[in-house]
């Protein structure tokens, strides 16, 4: 009886991974880190969350027969018991809830369609892996709002720096800086801004780094291989394997050193 009640309070966690700025990884992490979460032995499932063009199904080589625009008509219905119908389970063993296969379809994914999925999920799921989009689209603010960890990705680039900066401000305003996370994709390319000097500029305590291979990144997304399943031994893998690591031992994540040069201060001090 016990036994059965701890099951039936049992909730997953959701994890939204957001960017201010396309192009700086975002994706690529999403759908590594659910399935290096996977390898774990738990349950997961995996959103995309980019209604308009998203790309979770290319990163998998997978071809979903429903998507969350097939869940959102029947939203009144959906529960634990029937909303895994809507996804798509990979080989690794993930579920995926594909986005709408038409950028038009994108309106109909209102906050109900966003909220009654991920509860239903996460009755069914240890972790909910969400690529929540990027910018501050009023879905993004849903999954941000729910999420029990935020994972904010940024680059070293001045531009991906600087709106990184107002997005987690945003986070800020909205008072859930508590959840909030760092990721630092690409953090050993050749940059003014060196990579142990990005937390302090964006005021947060710490980060996660992972390192660049630009061309085996965009080839895993090509042939929809993810990287944890085959390369497992680079450096861009070791990195998500150890975050995975971290999320289920609810640990932060690793310092790099401090020491700021000169454009660091400048962010600092804004």
């Amino acid at each position: 009886m016990m036994a059965d009640q701890e099951n039936e309070n049992k909730r997953g966690e959701i994890i939204a991974v957001s960017s201010a700025k396309g192009g700086v990884g975002k994706t690529i992490i999403a759908t590594n880190l659910a399935l290096a979460l996977k390898k774990k032995n738990v349950e997961v499932a995996l959103i995309d969350g980019e209604f308009q063009f998203g790309d979770i199904g290319l990163a998998l080589d997978i071809q979903p027969s429903f998507t969350i625009k097939d869940l959102s008509e029947e939203i009144d219905r959906i529960d634990e018991h029937n909303v895994t119908n809507y996804m798509t389970r990979h080989e690794s063993g993930v579920h995926v809830l594909s986005a709408p296969d038409r950028p038009e379809f994108a309106e109909l994914i209102t906050t109900e369609v966003i909220q009654k999925s991920l509860q239903a999920l996460t009755k069914n799921f240890d972790y909910i892996v969400v690529d929540a989009g990027h910018g501050i689209k009023d879905s993004t603010i849903d999954f941000i709002e729910a999420a029990d960890r935020v994972i904010a990705v940024t680059t070293l680039e001045v531009s991906s720096l600087k709106n990184t900066k107002l997005l987690i401000e945003t986070i800020h305003q909205l008072e859930l800086q508590d959840k909030l996370n760092l990721v630092v994709n690409r953090y050993n390319m050749e940059s003014l801004i060196k990579p142990d000097e990005v937390p302090s500029m964006l005021r947060i305590s710490e980060a996660d780094y992972i390192p660049n291979n630009f061309k085996m990144a965009a080839q895993s997304m090509n042939l929809g291989i993810p990287l944890v399943t085959s390369r497992t031994k680079s450096d861009i893998s070791k990195s998500i394997f150890k975050m995975a690591e971290g999320i289920i031992s609810n640990q932060g994540g690793s310092r790099l050193g401090n020491k700021p040069s000169i454009i660091g201060k400048m962010f600092s001090k804004k």
